[in-house]
This record gives structure tokens, C-alpha cells and sequence, in this order.
């Protein structure tokens, strides 16, 4: 039986209040340590985080969202979760002994010097980054909101005081921002592992016909995930092959600024896979999955609008050294609006195991950001990273919700298009006029258009009658 509109909003808000309350922290944390940290290091400290995302999708080998897709047609659970982490702990021991092993070429590709510190603390982070993911994903397909609120809020309260300690008793550059995460990840990953404990007692065996169906499930995604990698991260190599680490630094910058809607997007998409996997399963109307979607887009475009709007007012909590920073953020900005859409639009290929659709959807999107990167960057720097990925994240969403159509139900695209055209005119309008008013017609139209899910939303948490007709 489905649940009722408030019901879905309610625990959404539940698993929204970490992030929240993580971005309230951020919003302070980001313009203090732009104070401290010159954009050069700030770039430096990108490229750590990037050499973890990547090795982060190759140990993972898509174990992790076979582990979601199969949690709620599984009763056994300690063995599903015993399977599934297997693999993955396995290949982060070996990635980090091959990382200390050959560390001065890592570091020299990374940060054209030689830092045997940040690389020991990446290798140890490997096998630790299996617990915190696994377990922080158990948590989220238990639903347990509160609790996973409860992590996020003391993992950002935990990064900020760690980063504070080591700018004013370490040293003010990106090892203090890189060594403050680490410490952060490790105690999360401790207080996870303590509050999963009955996972890790006796119970739990190796089911090769589980391991086999995981396997089947996850080995597409790990061209998948390199292919995303590649996509997600062009523009940072792009820079790191053609540019300087100040153009990255001023990148990373302006994607601070879309750090609240990133927090947003990590909240609805946490909700989002164990609930959307629950309806599949109890076959709940497929309306209501289309109703989510489009208030979603409706509302993320609002926030497009009036955050491009305000963006030169936004940058002035950044020390000066980032003001350059301001003319990227409309185009930063697609990232969470198009990844976290997709996830609603494009769970058809998900649902119908067809993960290998999956390779098609982040192959297209690589290629046209590796082409638009080859030929912005070397001229824009960072604004032409940042114009490649927002083309290529508008690639992505439309791929991926083409194809999951195909595979699932032709829900209606009106309101995709018309939000889609709305911000692919406003960002590029931005290269031209820098201009509050010639700018705020553009984002009322926005507003006005998703009126209709301000309303609906309104509804939900206010309206009695809509209530009683649930």
C-alpha cells in the first residue's frame, strides 16, 4: 500500500536534517578557511579527493548498489551484507599497499612533489571507506533517519573542528584540510561499525549463488563507475593537464557555493534508493514516482535561479582571493540539479537489472566532457571546465531518463524540457551580462513556471483536506 504524500515528506525531512544542519556548518566552515588556504592549495586538496574517489569506484566494484537493490528481496541480511563487503575489502588492502609501494609517482602526478604523508593517509583510508560506506548504507536502507542524521551532523561537526585544530597548530595548507577529513573518516567509521556490531557476529557465510547474483549486478558498473570518474572528474584533470592548481582552487571555490544543494541532493538521494526499491517491490502506483520527480526538478530549479541570482552576493563570504569564482557558479551548479533528477527519472534501468545501460549513459557523457574540456580549457581555464561539465551533465540526465523510459513506463518530459531550457538560457546568459536586473525577469519566469510545486508542497505539510483525501 502506498504511503500517504506527508508520511513520504515527513521522513524525508528526517533524513534531511543532517545535511541541513551539516550545511548550516559549512556555511561558516567554507569562508573561514578561505582565509587560511590560498586557492592553489585549495586545488591540491581536490586532487587528494579525487584520487579517493577513483579508487573508491574501482574497490567498490558496484557491491555497494547491488547490496541496495537486493536488501529489501533478501531476509537473510547478515549474509547479504557479509557478501557484499567481501569483495571490496579485499581490493582495498591490496590498492593500499600498491599505493605505499609506488607512492612518490602517485604524489608526483597528484601534486607535482612528493608527500608521503597524504599518500599513507589515503591508503589507510581505502579499507576504512568500505566500513563507512557499507555501514552508512545500512543504516539508510533500514531507514533509520535520525540516526543517519544524527552521523552526518557529528561527521561535519568532527571535519570542521579537526580542520580548525590543524590550520592553527599544523599548518595552513591542503594537508591540514586533507588530514582534517581524514581524521573525521576514521572516527565515523569507528562510532558505524560499533552501532552495526550485530553484523560482524557469527551468523553470517559465503552464498555463492548471493555472491554470483551481486557479482552479475555490480560488473557493469565498474566501467560504469570509471566511465562516471572520467565524467565527474575531467574538468579537475583537464585543469591539472592544461591549467594551473590556482584554476583549480578557484574552481573548487565556486563549487563550495554549491555545496548546500550538493547537501540537499546527498540527503534526497539517501532517502531516495531504499524507498523507491521498497515501492518497487509492494508495486505501488507509478504515478506517484513521476509526482516525486517533477516537484523535485521544479523546486531544484528554483534554487538554480535564485542562487545564479544572488551568486555575486554569495561569493563575498569567500576571502577576495576567490572572487573570481562568481562567473562559475551557474554552471557548477548542474551537477547536483541533473545527477540527483536522473535518480528519479532514470530508475528503470535499475529496477530491471539492466545495469549495463549503465555504461552507455556515463560513456556519451565522459566523451562529451573529455571533448568539451580538450577544447575550453586550455583557453577559459576554469570557466571552460566548468561549461564542459554542465553540457555534459545535461548529456547525462537525458541519457539515462531516455533510456530508463525505454526499459520502464513513458512517463511525461514536458516539465524536464521546459526547466532544461530554462537554465540552459539562463547560465550561458550569464557569459554576457553580469546584471541583477536584467537577470531577475529570467528567474521570476522560473518561479512562476514551478509554482504549481511550491503549492503541491505547501499542501502536503499544511493542507488539511489533502490530508483526509490520503
Amino acid at each position: 500500500m502506498a504511503e500517504s504524500a506527508r508520511t513520504f515528506l515527513k521522513r524525508f525531512l528526517g533524513f534531511s536534517i543532517g545535511p541541513l544542519v551539516s550545511s548550516v556548518i559549512g556555511f561558516f566552515t567554507v569562508p573561514i578557511t578561505t582565509w587560511f588556504i590560498m586557492p592553489d592549495e585549495f586545488g591540491k586538496a581536490s586532487m587528494y579527493a579525487l584520487a579517493s574517489t577513483f579508487l573508491a569506484m574501482v574497490i567498490f566494484m558496484g557491491m555497494d548498489q547491488a547490496f541496495a537493490r537486493e536488501f529489501h528481496a533478501r531476509t537473510d541480511k547478515k549474509t547479504l551484507y557479509f557478501n557484499a563487503v567481501l569483495i571490496p575489502l579485499s581490493l582495498s588492502i591490496i590498492a593500499g599497499f600498491f599505493i605505499l609501494i609506488f607512492y612518490k609517482p602517485f604524489s608526483m602526478l597528484l601534486y607535482a612533489s612528493v608527500q608521503l604523508d597524504a599518500m599513507i593517509m589515503l591508503a589507510v583510508s581505502l579499507p576504512v571507506s568500505v566500513f563507512y560506506r557499507f555501514n552508512l548504507l545500512l543504516i539508510r536502507m533500514q531507514e533509520r533517519a535520525r540516526l543517519y542524521s544524527l552521523l552526518n551532523i557529528l561527521d561535519r561537526v568532527l571535519g570542521f573542528t579537526f580542520l580548525m585544530l590543524f590550520i592553527f597548530l599544523y599548518e595552513k595548507s591542503f594537508k591540514s584540510i586533507v588530514l582534517a577529513n581524514f581524521c573525521s573518516y576514521i572516527s565515523i567509521s569507528a562510532i558505524n561499525v560499533a552501532l552495526t556490531s550485530d553484523y560482524f557476529k557469527k551468523g553470517a557465510h559465503i552464498d555463492k549463488a548471493l555472491l554470483k547474483v551481486l557479482v552479475k549486478f555490480g560488473l557493469p558498473l565498474i566501467p560504469t563507475s570509471l566511465l562516471a570518474w572520467v565524467f565527474e572528474s575531467m574538468d579537475r584533470i583537464a585543469m591539472r593537464q592544461w591549467s594551473d592548481f590556482i584554476q583549480i582552487g578557484l574552481y573548487s571555490g565556486a563549487f563550495k557555493i554549491v555545496t548546500v544543494l550538493q547537501l540537499f541532493s546527498s540527503a534526497f538521494n539517501t532517502f531516495w534508493a531504499p524507498t523507491v526499491y521498497r515501492w518497487y517491490e509492494t508495486n505501488v502506483e507509478k504515478d506517484l514516482f513521476h509526482k516525486v520527480s517533477t516537484v523535485l526538478f521544479g523546486m531544484m530549479s528554483i534554487c538554480f535561479a535564485f542562487i545564479v541570482l544572488f551568486r555575486n552576493i554569495i561569493i563575498m563570504l569567500l576571502s577576495k582571493s576567490y572572487t573570481g569564482s562568481a562567473v562559475l557558479v551557474p554552471f557548477l551548479i548542474y551537477i547536483p540539479i541533473m545527477y540527483t533528477t536522473s535518480e528519479t527519472t532514470g530508475m528503470g534501468i535499475g529496477f530491471t537489472r539492466k545495469t549495463s545501460y549503465s555504461i552507455v549513459v556515463s560513456g556519451v557523457s565522459a566523451g562529451i566532457n573529455f571533448v568539451g574540456n580538450y577544447l575550453l580549457v586550455p583557453k577559459y581555464g576554469a570557466l571552460g571546465a566548468c561549461i564542459s561539465t554542465a553540457v555534459s551533465y545535461m548529456t547525462f540526465f537525458w541519457v539515462k531518463t531516455m533510456i530508463s523510459r525505454k526499459l520502464w513506463w513513458k512517463f511525461n518530459l514536458k516539465a524536464y524540457i521546459v526547466n532544461s531550457a530554462f537554465m540552459g538560457v539562463y547560465s550561458f546568459l550569464t557569459l554576457f551580462t553580469n546584471n541583477f536586473f536584467l537577470e531577475l525577469p529570467l528567474a521570476l519566469m522560473i518561479l512562476v513556471y514551478n509554482y504549481p510545486s511550491i503549492k503541491y508542497l505547501w499542501a502536503v505539510a499544511f493542507n488539511k483536506k489533502l490530508r483526509r483525501r490520503e
